[in-house]
């Protein structure tokens, strides 16, 4: 009997050893440091639910130690904007990429004429600047940034006589939410406007893009909406246009791109949003079209592809042929109609035209102005109304005047 309890013993002390010796030490729990660093790459990757969880684990530890869970609780809004965002991820195919020096991007747009025309804002107006113009198709409107103080707005000009631009102008409505806005363009029928900004409430990071409209009853554009993903992420999102002749959709983004590159996206735009179905569509596929990062697992409609490839392949090809620059319309009788100063053959009636191109801008821009300030009137403003009848009577003034300059011109070409 005491031979087996000693050998009971022994295998006893044996087991314990060898559970000992396999026993792994437990993992050491991540430091909040290291938590917060998954947590911002989980958003990064659009994985915001994992983002979160983190965040929450962090909240609690900090709370608990009685620290400041401002960085925190700025990350999570992150991750819970994203999250939402996530669930409202358009369904696009994407057509092609373009990866450019984001010095000259816009070199590789390639829109129809009736779109309109881009170009840099410096090259456009031949003055230092940023950012870029929008141009319409008819050639007489522009859209672009400009700096008010310390924040950046949306500004448009009309083209005048002497192919002079107008005074710019502010668009209304669009908030103070935006302090940084760039990039715009308005669709053909002049109501749609996108454009990027920076530093709003509703924004995923660097330039987002956002789309406005202007109201029924009036100029004023309505609160901006921003477009969410796939357009837009934590970087820089930029100049989306859609080009309606050839149903194609570009936007610049810099995700995923080294320093000094932009990648343009060009997709086919939908008739109106189609977002995927969190409860049917697998996470992995929902992520990945909103991060645009598996270009193939977009294009889900072979015959649609092949369409649009060919629509930009002859964007791509296209000549835009060169149209003669007017300095004005003139009709001087019934077979001659004058739009450069060099068509005169009277001087006395090329001065005279000078001074009724001057007049005739001095009248459009005045024009311009009453027109805003009776918009405003109707809104409420009645302290306009004084205003209002005093560019009521300046205008029909040099309505007038105008009106006998332009004669004036003629008869003096023409030799009465």
């Amino acid at each position: 009997m005491k031979k087996n309890v000693i050998c009971l013993l022994a295998l006893s002390l044996t087991l314990n050893g060898y559970a000992q010796k396999k026993r792994k030490p437990a993992p050491a729990k991540p430091t909040v440091d290291q938590q917060m660093e998954q947590a911002k790459t989980a958003i990064t990757e659009y994985r915001f639910s994992e983002a979160v969880d983190l965040l929450e684990e962090v909240e609690t530890t900090l709370t608990k130690k009685k620290l400041s869970t401002a960085e925190v609780e700025d990350l999570m809004d992150k991750a819970e904007f994203g999250l939402r965002m996530l669930r409202g991820t358009d369904q696009i195919q994407v057509v092609d990429t373009f990866v450019v020096d984001k010095a000259n991007f816009l070199q590789a747009y390639k829109l129809s004429e009736e779109t309109g025309k881009l170009d840099y804002f410096a090259k456009f107006f031949n003055i230092q600047g940023e950012g870029t113009v929008f141009q319409n198709e008819l050639g007489n409107r522009v859209y672009f940034g400009k700096s008010v103080g310390e924040v950046r707005k949306i500004f448009s000009s009309d083209l005048l006589a002497g192919n002079q631009w107008g005074e710019a102008q502010e668009l209304s409505g669009i908030g103070d939410d935006h302090t940084s806005e760039d990039y715009p363009f308005v669709t053909s029928d002049g109501s749609t406007l996108y454009f990027a900004s920076k530093g709003a409430d509703n924004g995923l990071g660097g330039y987002d893009i956002y789309v406005t409209r202007i109201g029924n009853a009036s100029s004023r554009y309505l609160r901006p909406e921003n477009l969410g993903m796939p357009y837009n992420s934590p970087y820089n999102d930029y100049m989306y246009v859609v080009d309606e002749l050839h149903n194609l959709g570009w936007f610049a983004s810099d995700r995923f791109q080294p320093e000094g590159k932009v990648c343009l996206y060009v997709f086919i735009p939908n008739e109106s949003r189609n977002p995927f179905d969190l409860d049917e569509d697998e996470a992995e596929l929902v992520r990945h079209g909103a991060l645009l990062d598996q270009i193939k697992t977009t294009q889900t409609d072979a015959q649609a592809l092949k369409i649009a490839r060919n629509e930009l392949q002859e964007a791509i090809a296209y000549k835009p042929k060169e149209k003669k620059v007017k300095d004005f319309e003139l009709v001087i009788d019934d077979t001659r109609t004058y739009t450069t100063y060099a068509e005169f053959k009277n001087a006395s009636a090329k001065k005279l035209c000078q001074e009724w191109v001057k007049k005739f801008n001095e009248l459009q821009m005045l024009e311009l102005k009453l027109e805003d300030n009776r918009l405003q009137y109707a809104e409420g403003n009645k302290q306009l109304a004084a205003s209002i009848q005093q560019q009521e009577t300046q205008f029909e003034s040099l309505y007038n005047e105008v009106h006998e300059l332009e004669k004036q011109t003629r008869n003096a070409e023409i030799g009465k």
